[in-house]
């Protein structure tokens, strides 16, 4: 019993010099598609050491000297601030034009991405999220200039490798698209890091002018009123992304009509159906009002304002069910809220 009791402090020492085995470095690896050329930029972090590359070895040492290339907190390697290593450039069908009216602009995609951003010559502005291959994105040119944030890499290495995209520009508004997912395999390094980080952008120089058809609206009004067959007294919020879910909410829109008019057309490839009800009311004067749409990632905020009537007014003394039907962005999540910000109702897709 004794000779148990002295082990268990043992344990958690164990434990933990399990933990902290390791080979002692971490790797953050950005791929550049330049239009001339790929390149890759190796940054390693952790403690000084040798590593090997297939044939060749590699110093890894704390910073020896300033460059406009060099991260801080990265070691550097055989002297220079990262390894960096030049091949032949890859042709990807990713491509962002100008419409010819000048503020619009349009993205097109064979590969999936994560976001893209333009720079004007004066700051980036984003452009895009999270795109699907195949997807085109048209769009008016945002207002508000924006220090780029790329999902891969931290904001010391985004800083390095934007400032190098600029410096290569000549005067060209320039594009960056930021891939959902690296080109190149990881580097076969000996002993394998503790974590390997990778990130691809492909850079565009230049946008050619084309016609662009104008974006469709944030957002549309299908239906609004006072009449649906919404039964419950508490607020509700519906998202359909299919025609079957979208013809649930239709009957609850609908319901009390006769006799019952067809829902309006919807391209759910691209669009997504939102509903609000307030919930049942005792008498008429109840009212729905869309303020806005804003969109964030796959979330559309639906800024309502709801009226009641006025002590005194003259109102139906029925029950009613106000509500509004929207037509949006594709989206997988919408949040309704009051002016005020207080959420109102949410839903999913």
């Amino acid at each position: 019993m004794g000779r148990a009791l002295l082990l268990l402090p043992l344990l958690p020492l164990l434990a933990a010099c399990q933990v902290l085995e390791g080979t002692g470095y971490r790797v953050a690896e950005a791929q550049l598609l330049f239009p001339e050329a790929t390149e890759r930029w190796t940054y390693f972090y952790g403690e000084p050491r040798e590593v090997r590359l297939g044939g060749r070895s590699l110093r890894l040492e704390s910073a020896t000297g300033e460059s406009l290339w060099a991260v801080p907190g990265a070691l550097w390697v055989d002297g220079n601030p990262l390894l960096r290593e030049v091949g032949p450039a890859l042709r990807l069908q990713v491509e962002a034009v100008r419409g010819i009216s000048g503020s619009l602009l349009e993205v097109r995609t064979q590969t999936p991405l994560r976001s893209s951003w333009l720079y004007d010559g004066a700051g980036w502005v984003r452009l895009t999220g999270n795109l699907r291959q195949g997807e085109r994105r048209a769009l008016v040119q945002p207002i508000g200039y924006q220090t780029p944030e790329l999902q891969a890499f931290t904001g010391s290495e985004a800083r390095v490798l934007l400032r190098e995209v600029l410096a290569r520009r000549a005067g060209r508004q320039v594009v960056v698209f930021e891939l959902a997912e690296p080109l190149l395999r990881p580097l076969s390094l000996d002993p394998a890091p503790d974590f390997y980080r990778a990130g691809a952008l492909l850079v565009q120089y230049g946008l050619r002018l084309e016609f662009v058809a104008p974006p469709p609206p944030l957002f549309r009004i299908l239906d609004r009123g006072t009449n649906a067959a919404y039964p419950e007294t508490e607020a509700r919020a519906y998202l359909a992304g299919n025609p079957t879910r979208f013809a649930e909410v239709w009957n609850l829109v609908v319901g009390n009509r006769l006799p019952r008019p067809p829902a309006p057309p919807v391209d759910f490839r691209t669009r997504s159906v939102a509903a609000f009800f307030w919930g049942l009311k005792p008498t008429g004067g109840y009212g729905i009002e869309v303020v806005g749409v804003t969109y964030a990632g796959d979330t559309a905020r639906v800024v309502l304002n709801l009226t009641s009537p006025r002590p005194g007014a003259i109102v139906t003394q029925a029950l009613t069910s106000p509500y509004v039907l929207l037509e949006l962005e594709r989206v997988r999540r919408v949040v309704f809220t009051d002016p005020g910000g207080r959420i109102l109702g949410e839903a999913r897709e």
